[in-house]
């Protein structure tokens, strides 16, 4: 497994900027770094599963391990699916290595309406240059909590 950490620094509050990127509405938005139209499923608690995915209804679920709002959400990968909602069977090697792939957001406040955000994502090296559009992502969330 390798970890990988992105930091953004985004001029609102730290509850504003929480909301925005568990928010349904702006997901897309942020998210359009791994291509346009992506959507989630699921909800925001401890337990919960929350499905990501693409407009062919492509993508990855989560459990959300731990979520305390405002401060961090840990999220474990635990399943690839497909259109529908459907969890894939017989992944292949590659994609057997997803499952487990660790995904954590801190949000920490700074003077004044200030945030910084970090990502730590722990996943096996494969899926290092699909993890490399999460700078554009924080990118876009900055665009929308800013505007």
């Amino acid at each position: 497994m390798k970890k990988l950490t992105y930091t953004i620094k985004i001029n609102k509050p730290v509850e504003f900027v929480f909301g925005k990127m568990t928010d349904k509405e702006a997901y897309p938005g942020w998210a359009k770094a791994w291509g346009e139209g992506m959507a989630y499923e699921g909800e925001w608690k401890e337990g919960g599963h929350i499905s990501f995915f693409d407009t062919s209804g492509q993508g990855t679920k989560v459990v959300v391990e731990e979520i305390v709002p405002n401060v961090s959400i840990k999220m474990k990968h635990v399943a690839m699916i497909e259109e529908g909602n459907k969890e894939v069977k017989g992944l292949d090697e590659t994609m057997q290595k997803w499952i487990g792939s660790q995904e954590d957001y801190f949000f920490n406040a700074l003077s004044g309406d200030e945030t910084e955000l970090k990502i730590v994502i722990e996943a096996d090296e494969a899926f290092e240059e699909m993890m490399q559009a999460w700078p554009k992502a924080l990118e876009y969330l900055k665009e929308i909590c800013e505007a």
